[in-house]
């Protein structure tokens, strides 16, 4: 069954337009570092799908929003504008965490997948990726800074390797994990793509795999770390990973 209805779509598409036809829109709001990737990944065989498309043209559009040199109904219109441009069915990226309730209030027949990873596994990750690409765009530059509030960067005495290696404080991080993931979750949340099995390609699963094999995370300060996640993360935590109450319960990253 699912076979045939995916030759009548594509004969529709074919026919109609690929940018007129779409059987779903799904917007993937994780974190960096959660799955979005993935996420794109496994659901590409028969379905239009991106990862962090047109990156530096939307971190460009979001800062001339937010420091008011576009109004939101111009911002709005632009992320209308580029939806109808690229037209896919699964639009996977971190940054629409930030604008979730933009996304919801344009799109309201639109689903939401959130992404979300235990808060031990993400921060090392997310060091990883930080250590990876050490130099990127000034644009990239810019969104980091801003979405870890890189002007307040005071380092605690346990964690001093961060600064030496030019990463932001431990607060600074799961700030923004406690923050990114309690808005999706205030905003929307759907469960399912509405789209068949057979578009899922499950060995995609963890489609980017950082080559860092260093575990920073494990060259903190232990008890300092819990403090922190306690702090910060615990709630979301106990909601979603309630078997991993400190570090050591992590098994593998």
């Amino acid at each position: 069954m699912n076979g045939l209805a995916d030759i009548s779509f594509r004969t529709k598409r074919l026919l109609l337009g690929k940018r007129t036809v779409r059987r779903t829109q799904v917007f993937c709001v994780g974190t960096a570092k959660s799955g979005t990737h993935s996420i794109a990944s496994m659901f590409s065989r028969n379905v239009r799908t991106g990862h962090e498309k047109e990156a530096l043209e939307s971190i460009d559009a979001f800062f001339r929003w937010h420091e008011g040199r576009m109004t939101e109904r111009e911002y709005r219109d632009w992320l209308v504008a580029r939806d109808g441009e690229m037209a896919l069915e699964i639009d996977s990226s971190w940054f629409h965490g930030l604008i979730v309730d933009l996304l919801a209030s344009e799109f309201p027949n639109a689903r939401f997948v959130l992404t979300i990873r235990d808060c031990y596994s993400w921060l090392n990750s997310e060091f990883k990726r930080v250590l990876h690409t050490p130099s990127q765009q000034p644009e990239r530059v810019k969104m980091r800074a801003f979405v870890y509030n890189g002007s307040a960067a005071t380092y605690a005495p346990e964690e001093q390797v961060l600064k030496e290696i030019g990463l932001y404080p431990v607060d600074n991080y799961l700030v923004r994990w406690a923050a990114h993931n309690e808005k999706v979750l205030a905003v929307v949340l759907a469960d399912f793509a509405g789209l068949p099995r057979g578009t899922v390609q499950l060995e995609q699963a963890h489609a980017y795999r950082n080559p860092v094999q260093r575990e920073i995370i494990r060259e903190l300060d232990a008890e300092f770390l819990e403090r922190k996640v306690e702090r910060y993360c615990r709630p979301l935590m106990g909601r979603f990973f309630p078997e991993i109450g400190t570090l050591g319960d992590v098994k593998r990253f």
